[in-house]
């Protein structure tokens, strides 16, 4: 893998700006359909009728939208390493918690 040199900036702080890009081309990508959708339907350019056609489009847009959701949550996980670390960190106690409560030893609270 590369590295990309930046005067002035450290890696970590390019390796934040690469990801909040993504992260925001990610957004755009996953809800721009939705908005058009929006757009379409206030100026009437569906007709007055709900075809098959435009709930295909909006059930299509909305599952869009929603994946957009998911997609972060990877994104962050893949690049973020306090994000991970703390993810990891978070759900290791939930079932470190969840054992001890199972097998008859003293909770943790």
């Amino acid at each position: 893998m590369a590295t990309v040199a930046v005067k002035g900036l450290n890696i970590g702080q390019v390796t934040s700006t690469t990801l909040m890009l993504i992260a925001a081309s990610a957004f755009l990508v996953f809800n721009i359909p939705l908005g058009v959708y929006f757009l379409c339907y206030h100026f009437g350019a569906f007709g007055s009728e709900f075809g098959l056609s435009q709930r295909i489009f909006f059930r299509a847009a909305s599952f869009l939208s929603y994946t957009n959701y998911s997609v972060n949550f990877f994104l962050y996980f893949a690049s973020g390493s306090k994000f991970r670390a703390a993810f990891i960190s978070t759900f290791l106690a939930c079932r470190r918690r969840h054992e001890v409560a199972n097998f008859g030893g003293q909770p943790v609270v």
